[in-house]
């Protein structure tokens, strides 16, 4: 669970956003700041510059921020990140992420404190899967063609795997599927390309607030084991994972809970289990 906690989030952070506020654009781009915090975890924090909303924004791009003093802030003390380059920072030493508790960051940016404060939430309860093994048909067309029936590939309603959990408080939780496998073997055989992008190893639901989530056996693109991970999210991420969908004309200003920034600054917390794709 610890390896594969944070980069799952990554790729909701699109900003284009020094937006039209009373009709004026504002001069002075905000760091944009990207931080989840999970119990057992070490405190990761990234921060890049906005890109300004004009009519060559497409030609700009977010810049890495190094060089920072960010210090961490929880109920037992203080930490001092260290910058490691492109605009990351991270805990060197161990600084425990307590459920229930409230943390919060500062760093000094442009001549203002950036800052911004989340709490953790407690771990899904009851969190469940009605299968451990499914099976998907292999398709072989590495010689070209497409396979009689689409790309199917035998998958069916029998396959699907059913997740659930308790959520008594209307709490918002998100499902993600991850191949673990070091090298895995694709469901789909094409034919040899070099240039061809693999799918993705892992895929997710969006967040909801009730207490299961269907995965469709079509879903998985590879054979072997996965991790079946069901995060309890606070409503920040979810303000700004829904607000992602909108299109590069929305100049609305992003949802943040960050002080003279933009991003987020939150907390998860998550239960694993495993499945296993075996091929017919």
């Amino acid at each position: 669970m610890k390896n594969i906690h944070v980069y799952i989030f990554l790729g909701i952070m699109s900003f284009s956003c020094s937006n039209l506020e009373n009709g004026f654009e504002e001069t002075t781009p905000k760091p944009v700041v990207e931080a989840y915090l999970i119990p057992g975890a070490p405190i990761s924090l990234s921060v890049h510059t906005e890109i300004p909303y004009s009519a060559d924004s497409l030609a700009n791009k977010e810049k890495p921020v190094d060089g920072l003093k960010i210090t961490i802030t929880g109920p037992k003390g203080s930490i001092n990140l260290v910058s490691k380059g492109n605009g990351l920072y991270v805990s060197q030493t161990i600084f425990p992420i307590t459920v229930g508790s409230s943390y919060s960051f500062k760093f000094d940016y442009l001549g203002k404190q950036v800052s911004a404060t989340t709490q953790i939430p407690t771990k899904p309860l009851k969190f469940a899967s009605n299968k451990t093994v499914i099976s998907r048909q292999a398709i072989d067309i590495s010689a070209g063609g497409r396979p009689q029936g689409g790309f199917g590939g035998g998958a069916n309603v029998d396959n699907n795997v059913l997740l659930t959990w308790e959520n008594n408080t209307n709490d918002y939780y998100m499902s993600i599927v991850e191949s673990l496998e070091p090298n895995p073997v694709e469901i789909i055989k094409f034919p040899v390309d070099p240039t061809r992008v693999r799918p993705n190893i892992r895929f997710r639901n969006q967040p909801i607030q009730g207490n299961s989530a269907e995965i469709r056996s079509q879903s998985f693109q590879y054979f072997g084991q996965h991790a079946l991970i069901l995060f309890k999210l606070n409503s920040d991420y979810v303000a700004l994972y829904q607000r992602n969908g909108n299109t590069t004309q929305n100049i609305s200003t992003p949802p943040t809970t960050i002080l003279n920034g933009l991003g987020i600054f939150t907390g998860v917390n998550a239960d694993t289990l495993k499945i296993k794709v075996l091929p017919e």
